[in-house]
């Protein structure tokens, strides 16, 4: 019933001989392996925009290729934005989860984020505010899903940002592999203070907090990227440009503990890249840009034998 309501006054509000700005976008992407395989993917997104009358802006997105009825519809003004159809499962619990206590979620049967609700946003006097509700079905009311409620607060203050989250279930399927697995709650707090960057934060389900630390900065050619965890699990991203085209990257992951080195070439239109991890795996690819289209000669050096690929993609 409230969903009916809700759909009724966006398009109650739409001016019958309106002209709206009208995207079409897309693309096609197939990869041949030396396996034998062929995968194909494509995507076909139609996006109308008009301003309304009263100040308002009204949005309509299709899916055009989608396995289902997937599509949206947006209303944004002075009062928020109100987002009605396909939506990220659980956009408003990680709006207030600053400090990192819950990861992202996917779904438990092909580990896609979005899902059949409404979402609401605003920001009002320092304070945002996130808040949806996530459907019992899928896009085509047939499909059974988790249904759940969730909103997300954050307010800042002199660097720093503080933030709540809320959920009453699981973000997405009958059990979601990751994230928001069940009903929650979550606290953090993240601090900047010029390069580095505190985060805190503590779930409802999880017996400790968790907490990071990360430093960024650029010293003229050089990119020093380091973050570290309460387990002291630590990630070091470097990357140094040098002339002509040519640069020079090394990751450094205590968690796995593998070290990666990679040296890339880009000249016009090309760009070759090279990587070799400590465990002895070799990464290569050559790729072509041609503007809307792009033509990738890959060598994945994974288990076994590895694998040679060649992708070819169109996109507009």
């Amino acid at each position: 019933m409230n969903k009916t309501l809700i759909a009724l006054a966006i398009v109650a509000a739409l001016p019958v001989a309106a002209q709206a700005d009208m995207t079409l976008s897309g693309s096609v992407s197939t990869n041949y392996t030396d396996q034998g395989v062929v995968d194909t993917d494509s995507a076909l997104t139609l996006s109308a925009s008009e301003v309304l009358a009263n100040g308002m802006t009204a949005t309509a997105t299709f899916d055009v290729l989608g396995a289902e009825s997937q599509g949206s519809a947006t209303l944004t003004g002075d009062f928020g934005t109100l987002k009605a159809g396909e939506i990220t499962n659980d956009a408003a619990f990680q709006s207030g989860d600053v400090g990192g206590a819950v990861g992202a979620s996917d779904d438990s049967d092909d580990g896609d984020t979005t899902v059949s609700g409404i979402h609401f946003s605003t920001t009002q006097a320092g304070l945002s505010i996130q808040a949806q509700v996530n459907g019992a079905t899928g896009p085509a009311a047939t499909a059974s899903e988790t249904r759940g409620t969730q909103f997300g607060l954050t307010y800042d203050f002199n660097g720093a940002t503080v933030g709540y989250g809320y959920a009453s279930a699981a973000a997405n399927g009958d059990v979601a592999v990751a994230g928001l697995t069940e009903a929650q709650t979550a606290f953090g707090i993240s601090y900047a203070m010029g390069d580095v960057t505190l985060t805190a934060g503590k779930s409802s389900v999880a017996d400790d907090a968790v907490y990071a630390v990360a430093y960024t900065t650029t010293l003229d050619a050089l990119t020093v990227t380091a973050t570290m965890d309460q387990d002291s699990e630590y990630q070091i991203d470097l990357g140094y440009a040098l002339t002509g085209g040519l640069s020079l990257s090394s990751e450094i992951d205590s968690d796995g503990g593998d070290t990666t080195m990679g040296v890339s070439y880009t000249s016009g239109d090309m760009t070759a890249s090279v990587t070799k991890t400590s465990d002895g795996t070799t990464d290569a690819s050559v790729a072509l840009d041609f503007g809307n289209a792009d033509l990738t000669l890959a060598r994945d050096g994974g288990e076994g034998d590895g694998e040679t690929s060649v992708t070819y993609k169109v996109a507009f």
